[in-house]
């Protein structure tokens, strides 16, 4: 080898070892800055965590008040609905006036008792007598019936919920249409929950209706009752596609509550073959 080929050799083998030094230098920058970004990652993760432990935090909080302001609107409600019903007596010459004022001054200034309320109807009702303000639900019996009803994996096609004192109670659940029916009477207040076979024979769908039932026989404050207690059940049954108030035995009707289906739900050019 001559003395050129020695120098051009020389020349190439330093330039590859400055390559090889340039890249032992940016591997070895590539290796720290992925060290500190494993460290940022890091940092980021315990972030996270901090914000989702806050968020689960503000979420519980928020339900807590969301929880709270409806147990206070129902509250006023109901304050607000005996309060009218008292209210209606003033002109019956039988009320004492007293009465009529301490009411009054309960509604105004909002500073009954969270329990109960007593309710003087121009001597019609006892004095003595008290009316719960809040009307308690049977929760896990309730989300059952709800649940089972919605189950494509069982049978049951309806559920009826009714009062026993100052609870809602999941009273009767079934298939049958005929017995869905006799659960109503004309002394009961009580809610349904149906699921009825909806579309035509090429797009059968599954569709949800409540009720509420007011039987004849029910008094004016248990009436008056009705849309908080309404409003308290449907906190569970929160799933329908529409909604009927029934006072007669003759509007418990299959016919009808599917042309209700049909009408909140568009046309429905199908023939039907299954009914509860």
């Amino acid at each position: 080898m001559d003395g050129e080929e020695t120098t051009h050799v020389e020349g190439s083998y330093t330039i590859l070892q400055d390559h090889i030094n340039k890249l032992t230098e940016n591997q070895t920058n590539i290796i720290s800055k992925f060290e500190v970004l494993t460290k940022n990652v890091d940092e980021l993760k315990k972030i996270l965590a901090q914000f989702s432990y806050k968020i689960v935090a503000l979420e519980e909080v928020a339900l807590d008040r969301r929880t709270l302001k409806t147990e206070i609107k129902v509250l006023k409600n109901r304050i607000d609905e005996l309060y009218a019903i008292v209210k209606e007596g003033k002109e019956d010459d039988s009320c004492p006036s007293d009465d009529v004022q301490d009411i009054e001054s309960c509604h105004s200034g909002f500073s009954c008792s969270s329990k109960v309320l007593s309710v003087v109807l121009c001597g019609k009702v006892d004095r003595n007598v008290k009316v719960t303000m809040t009307t308690g639900l049977d929760r896990d019996t309730i989300r059952a019936a709800y649940e089972d009803v919605r189950s494509d994996t069982t049978p049951t096609e309806w559920a009826v919920f009714k009062f026993d004192g100052a609870r809602i109670v999941c009273s009767a659940r079934g298939s049958d249409f005929t017995e869905f029916r006799t659960q109503f009477s004309d002394d009961d207040r009580a809610f349904g929950y149906l699921r009825l076979q909806m579309g035509d024979e090429m797009s059968k769908r599954k569709k949800f209706l409540f009720v509420t039932w007011v039987g004849p026989n029910v008094s004016v404050i248990n009436r008056a009752k009705m849309s908080t207690d309404k409003a308290i059940i449907k906190d569970i049954i929160s799933n329908f596609a529409v909604e009927l108030q029934l006072e007669n035995q003759s509007e418990i009707d299959i016919d009808q509550f599917k042309d209700a289906l049909n009408r909140a739900g568009g046309a429905n050019y199908g023939t039907g073959v299954r009914d509860l």
